[in-house]
């Protein structure tokens, strides 16, 4: 039977059955974060924030809105019956047995702007969007990035220092000119005074991504590229953020 399954007593209208907990190596009650966090399985990926932290689990019944706080009861089982979870599998599982809170989150409205290129993180050797000038190494959630484009967003920032979209407020293609430039198969530090590793474009290290341009490491490249500005008009940018971007059209 369904734990998430209602039944309708009698005139009383519907209420939850109560679950047999006796299945389950532990009944929790955790509480869920308004927010999406980023966060890496096989590959990056987004994970909800529980009890604070990241949980790389799904919660079977429960579907998460963002903008809310939640607190849950929740049922650890083994899906495996003691066998050998698969390769990149979830020793455990767990499911919805109550929802016992769920109240809107604190938040104040924020506008960001987003630029088209995202840029090698400080603390990771991974890229980041550039989020009102600056390295952003989280992700928006309810946003899904394409790079190439100057974004204006509607969103809401919440306690944990991260924002949920309300609406995309516009989305300009990032344009320039077009160029020829070199990029050297190894990576260096970037020497701008922030940790991480760039590649070295025109003999020199270049902290942010060439949009559209999957190289091999072990090959040195002669591109045709279009070049274009970073940020707006009259908008400046943190040290670490290059102030223009590349697009690749053509490995020559």
């Amino acid at each position: 039977m369904s734990l998430s399954a209602l039944i309708v007593a009698g005139c009383g209208g519907p209420v939850e059955p109560e679950p047999d907990e006796s299945e389950y190596l532990e009944v929790l009650v955790v509480s869920v974060g308004p927010t999406l966090a980023k966060c890496y399985g096989v590959g990056l990926r987004s994970c909800m924030v529980v009890d604070g932290g990241l949980f790389y689990d799904g919660i079977e019944g429960f579907t998460f809105e963002p903008g809310y706080d939640y607190r849950l009861r929740i049922g650890k089982y083994d899906p495996w019956g003691g066998e050998e979870p698969p390769q990149d599998a979830g020793l455990y599982a767990y499911r919805l047995l109550e929802r016992l809170e769920q109240t809107p989150a604190p938040s104040s409205p924020a506008n960001l702007s987003v630029g088209p290129a995202r840029v090698v993180c400080a603390g990771s050797d991974d890229f980041c969007m550039v989020v009102d000038g600056a390295p952003y190494d989280e992700i928006i959630t309810s946003f899904e990035y394409e790079a190439g484009y100057h974004y204006v967003l509607d969103t809401n920032r919440y306690g944990d220092g991260r924002y949920v979209l309300n609406d995309v407020v516009s989305r300009t293609r990032a344009d320039g000119t077009e160029e020829e430039i070199t990029v050297d198969r190894h990576r260096v530090e970037c020497g701008d005074g922030y940790p991480g590793y760039c590649k070295v474009v025109n003999g020199a290290p270049f902290r942010g991504e060439i949009v559209g341009f999957q190289p091999r490491h072990e090959e040195d490249y002669r591109l045709r590229v279009e070049r274009f500005d970073m940020f707006p008009g009259g908008m400046a940018g943190s040290p670490n953020v290059p102030a223009y971007g590349f697009r690749w059209l053509e490995t020559l």
